[in-house]
């Protein structure tokens, strides 16, 4: 059973339709191509603090232009006078910002290009690890990574494809993949890096009799 939040942006036929992909793809190839999404790879945690802290200075720059008699309507005065009510309208304010921590937009806007890009860079090397993804037989893996927060993309192939492809090779894949993430086709954006990354495979790494060491299917993770 796929993960709920996925659905978001991948229909169950699409999911399917991924690992046809990646079976098509592999034919006449000595690769295992293993495309894999995640929710995010950046860590987030500051995300609220941040929020939290910028609209406690918008309550207080509030509270200031009252006590500095610049006054919108019947607003400022009345909640000047209230205590309790500035209380409820601070904790409303965090509320917002609580909300708003949990978007991908704000957390993008939030997290440095620098930041997203190397931790989307460690969390594909960890992934590759922890599926024993450098365990063929021939070191013939492909990682297809895609972490949706950031919209990124890494692809990763195994010492026994990087002596044949060096890694700027896969740009060609890249690009195209992440311009289809961007404008929210996440399933073309899977099924062409496949199918741009069988193509390589086949150019360089033949093969017809391969065993398949590795599920075709699409690893969907937090």
């Amino acid at each position: 059973m796929h993960k709920k939040w996925v659905t978001k942006y991948l229909s169950e036929e699409q999911v399917a339709d991924i690992s046809k992909a990646v079976q098509q793809a592999e034919l006449g190839t000595g690769g295992d191509i293993v495309p894999m999404i995640v929710r995010r790879s950046s860590a987030v945690r500051h995300v609220p603090l941040v929020l939290g802290l910028s609209f406690a200075l918008i309550f207080l720059g509030i509270e200031m232009l009252g006590l500095n008699g610049w006054y919108f309507s019947d607003f400022l005065p009345f909640l000047m006078g209230h205590w309790a009510y500035q209380v409820g309208f601070l904790l409303v304010l965090l509320l917002i910002a609580w909300g708003l921590s949990h978007l991908h937009p704000v957390q993008r806007l939030l997290t440095s290009d620098e930041d997203e890009k190397e931790q989307v860079w460690k969390r594909a090397q960890l992934e590759f690890f922890l599926h024993r993804l450098n365990r063929t037989h021939k070191k013939t893996a492909v990682l297809i990574f895609v972490s949706v927060m950031e919209r990124r993309a890494v692809i990763l192939a195994d010492e026994g494809i990087a002596k044949h492809l060096p890694p700027q090779t896969w740009e060609e894949v890249l690009k195209p993949l992440t311009g289809f993430m961007r404008s929210g086709e996440w399933a073309k954006g899977f099924q062409d890096a496949i199918r741009r990354s069988g193509e390589l495979l086949k150019q360089h790494l033949p093969e017809h009799d391969a065993a398949n060491e590795i599920s075709n299917n699409l690893i969907i993770k937090e």
